[in-house]
């Protein structure tokens, strides 16, 4: 089983605008689509689709607390939350020109007391902490935090909080590569700057390169090429890439097997809308159009 913790868990609506967005125009809305958000559910919904089992955990508050519960529960999950002051946040996502264009709030205030509360009522499975830390939580003690658990979870997350799972010597970290360049301070950064950061803090590193595919920077070293698909919304593709490369390590295949397996969730995750719905004979299909190659 995978328990996937998100920080900061959000309600993201997913607008279709009836005509290109452009600033200051008034645009309506053909289509709107309401879920249970944040990238632990995408890991969650993707590795439930494949075939095992997923928890979702976090820190929810307010009256769109309560309809993230509804929401989820519509989808069958089982989630572990702990409930704190103010509201979760809401992310919209609109759909209406070439790339989605984002809009994501805040989100309450979580301290380090609510965080350990969570974790004390956590189930013992392989532990993945998933997107933006959530106000009121200091990089060190998010340190401590995963100092403190029982075995190195993975991390997918960006900035100092990168940097702290990078220091603490994390099972993974799954940065894209506007975050690698965050922690290594290159612009450019790309598969050897991912390559200097696993030799320097011993943590492997699953570097997603949008639709180029992804490489996985470790003792192994891989590169997988993504297939074309005409893409409707890549929000989540990502983590469908992260889901889909767990579960498939979780069912003993190959580092090289479960990226090319993390890269086909990433495309077919693009081409159904986004957010993680991805199909086990959607990935199946895109799995066999994968290509990969060793890294030097």
């Amino acid at each position: 089983m995978l328990v996937a913790l998100t920080p900061n868990l959000a309600l993201d609506r997913t607008l279709l605008l009836e005509q290109p967005l452009a600033s200051g125009r008034l645009h309506r809305v053909a289509q709107v689509r309401e879920a249970a958000g944040g990238k632990g559910m995408h890991v969650a919904r993707v590795v439930r689709a494949l075939g095992s089992e997923a928890r979702v955990a976090g820190f929810l508050a307010g009256w769109n607390g309560r309809k993230f519960r509804a929401l989820l529960a519509e989808e069958g999950f089982d989630g572990v939350f702990v409930e704190v002051s103010g509201e979760t946040r809401e992310c919209q996502i609109i759909l209406g020109g070439s790339h989605p264009t984002e809009l994501n709030e805040r989100g309450p205030s979580v301290g380090l007391q609510a965080w350990h509360e969570l974790l004390a009522r956590l189930p013992h499975a392989q532990l993945v902490i998933a997107g933006s830390l959530a106000p009121g939580l200091r990089p060190r003690d998010f340190a401590a935090i995963l100092a403190s658990l029982p075995e190195k979870p993975v991390v997918d997350t960006s900035g100092e909080w990168l940097q702290v799972a990078l220091e603490a010597r994390v099972a993974l970290v799954k940065p894209n590569l506007r975050e690698l360049a965050q922690v290594t301070g290159r612009s450019n950064a790309g598969i050897e700057e991912a390559r200097a950061l696993f030799e320097r803090c011993g943590t492997p590193v699953l570097l997603t390169l949008g639709e180029e595919g992804a490489a996985y920077l470790g003792e192994e070293r891989w590169l997988a090429e993504a297939p074309a698909v005409a893409a409707i919304n890549p929000v989540g593709s990502g983590d469908s890439l992260l889901g889909a490369f767990l579960w498939a390590r979780g069912e003993g295949r190959t580092l090289e097997e479960a990226l090319r397996l993390g890269v086909a969730a990433g495309a077919d995750n693009a081409r159904r809308g986004g957010g993680g719905r991805v199909t086990r004979s959607g990935v199946a299909e895109l799995f066999a159009q994968v290509e990969s190659q060793p890294l030097r």
